[in-house]
């Protein structure tokens, strides 16, 4: 949510909170506290992550999810390792196939079986 969208919503609840406040305030029951309250409560909601989070930064924490791969970026590595694997020869494919199956076993998450070593190791091999 960027901050133009935060400060729209901010605006529609303050407004709705007021005309709610005004037009339902009774002499026995004013209700203009209770909405004014609910107003900075969502306001503190809707704004606590752009205050928030710089402060974390400052101390370390993070707050912000992991990113995501992009699709592209998916489809380009998806590419890369089918051209990969056309050009390897069948001992070649082999030695992939044992040492990615080692991998998995040994609990890893392929990250020693990236992409850009696999096409290093085979240009060192012509």
């Amino acid at each position: 949510m960027d901050n133009q969208m935060r400060l729209n919503i901010t605006i529609r609840v303050w407004l709705a909170a007021f005309i709610v406040g005004v037009f339902i305030s009774t002499p026995w029951s004013p209700s203009l506290p209770i909405t004014i309250t609910t107003a900075i409560v969502a306001t503190i909601f809707i704004w606590g992550g752009v205050i928030i989070e710089p402060i974390l930064k400052r101390i370390g924490a993070s707050v912000s999810a992991p990113k995501q791969t992009s699709k592209s970026a998916i489809d380009d590595k998806a590419y890369k390792l089918a051209v990969l694997l056309e050009m390897m020869d069948e001992d070649e494919r082999e030695d992939f196939k044992h040492q990615l199956k080692n991998d998995l076993i040994s609990g890893g998450d392929s990250e020693s079986l990236s992409l850009d070593a696999l096409i290093t190791e085979k240009r060192k091999r012509k």
